[in-house]
């Protein structure tokens, strides 16, 4: 009997003992860990990206007009130069009444003027007077075309063809002006100076009505696609309110807002990725940067100074208006060493890890670099293949 419980007691101490392995070795088992390993690492700044067209053109009507003639729908393509409405007007009658008084002047002038061709000093005289008009338009555009060109918004042939434009202009307004006077050689001094005054005032006129008539139409600026219309033909427009919008769809680039603090580090020409998965799908570089923060609200309504970040985008698949994720590389740096962001805790300000050796578990107190989402760099503390702890 004595034999039988001996047996039992040794039987009950090797289960328990089993027991006990298996749930050290489990609890072992159980241990998270990560071992140490050289490779990138980058600070970025994470936003969602818009993209956006970098030529606009908004027009609005400065009072209330009826819209005559509508050429355009949303969507629709249009060319420099193509006609998008017309406002209703009678400025043809009216200029066409100029043109009358015009030949008024002439027939009036024409017996007083000798060993000259009145028609043709008329001519020559219009011919100036449009000249001049054109010059100065076509000055004031190479204005805008040559700000345009410094900020990279037109090309280099159409800042060309502006500056050729002006140069033709100039050449042929010199030359009418030598005709004229060649012309005006045998004219009297007097009938000349009657025939200028009337002449001008009519010019004047005309020029006036001709420069409301063009008012009177929007054409578009250049290639481009209408993104808004807010009117119909037969309608009235309302002053203040866009009437039509057209946008360069070949001509695109991405903004994103940053937080003011984050932007303390964003400079022009560092790397403004598009990333989809955490996978980067272009890179680009920041173009500009604006210079000062506005105010906008979170989508929990909370008040935040942002900055305005944009890059030139060169690939016409993406949509007016689309959102895609964007990370800007503020840092990065190669073959480093890293240990996983779960492997890292704080104390007293400063950083340390649980390292394993075998059986063993060391506190050690490292200094870390670059952090992101993932892990920390190593500047001291840990070698590569070093195991750690996931605490």
């Amino acid at each position: 009997m004595k034999k039988k419980k001996y047996l039992i007691t040794i039987g009950v101490i090797i289960i328990v003992f089993i027991i006990a392995s298996l749930l050290l070795g489990g609890q072992t088992d159980q241990l998270e860990t990560s071992q140490v390993k050289l490779g990138s690492i980058k600070k970025t700044v994470e936003e969602t990206g818009t993209v956006f067209s970098k030529r606009v053109n908004t027009f609005y009507s400065d009072m209330s007009q009826r819209v005559q003639t509508l050429n355009v729908s949303v969507g629709d393509r249009v060319k420099k130069g193509d006609i998008i409405l017309i406002y209703e007007n009678n400025y043809d009658l009216e200029i066409e009444r100029a043109n009358k008084q015009i030949e008024a002047i002439i027939a009036s002038y024409n017996e007083s003027i000798k060993g000259a061709d009145f028609q043709e000093i008329s001519n020559l005289k219009l011919n100036i007077s449009t000249i001049e008009t054109n010059l100065t338009y076509a000055r004031s555009n190479l204005e805008k075309i040559e700000t345009l060109f410094e900020n990279n918004a037109v090309s280099q042939v159409e800042y060309d063809e502006a500056k050729n434009k002006v140069t033709v202009l100039e050449n042929q307004l010199q030359e009418a002006n030598n005709n004229y006077s060649l012309s005006t050689q045998g004219v009297s001094s007097n009938v000349k100076k009657q025939y200028e005054a009337q002449i001008d005032e009519v010019v004047i006129q005309k020029q006036i009505l001709e420069k409301n008539m063009e008012q009177s139409s929007i054409r578009a600026e250049f290639d481009g696609v209408i993104t808004e219309l807010n009117v119909h033909q037969g309608s009235m427009t309302q002053a203040g309110v866009p009437v039509v919008e057209i946008q360069d769809d070949s001509n695109l680039g991405i903004y994103v807002e940053v937080l003011a603090e984050d932007a303390m580090e964003i400079i022009k020409g560092m790397d403004f990725n598009i990333v989809d998965d955490d996978q980067v799908v272009k890179k680009l570089l920041i173009s500009r940067v604006y210079p000062k923060a506005q105010s906008k609200l979170s989508d929990l309504g909370v008040e935040q100074k942002r900055i305005r970040i944009e890059a030139d985008l060169d690939d016409t698949n993406y949509k007016l208006g689309s959102e895609v994720d964007i990370e800007i590389v503020l840092q990065e740096k190669n073959d480093v060493l890293l240990v996983d962001k779960d492997a890292v805790y704080e104390k007293e300000n400063k950083k340390y890890v649980t390292l394993i050796k075998g059986n063993n578990e060391t506190e050690i107190e490292i200094r870390t670099g670059l952090e992101d989402d993932i892990n920390v760099e190593v500047l001291s503390g840990l070698k590569e293949n070093d195991i750690v702890l996931i605490v």
